[in-house]
């Protein structure tokens, strides 16, 4: 039988930008700094709120 392969791992500041109500496709790193990856190019309030969550974090339009 084969195993069964495990479930990915949730990434907790994903989880929370979009508990937020952002509209975000992933974070990825860069460099050590976070990348966070937007579905629709974000407006200057949701990158406000993105920075605090994720101070210094990046924006991938």
């Amino acid at each position: 039988m084969k195993k069964p392969k495990p479930a990915p791992i949730a990434d907790d500041r994903l989880t929370t930008l979009r508990a937020q109500g952002l509209d975000v496709t992933g974070i990825a790193d860069r460099d050590g700094t976070p990348l966070v990856q937007w579905r629709n190019p974000p407006t200057e309030a949701e990158r406000a709120q993105a920075n605090l969550i994720l101070p210094g974090a990046l924006h991938d339009a």
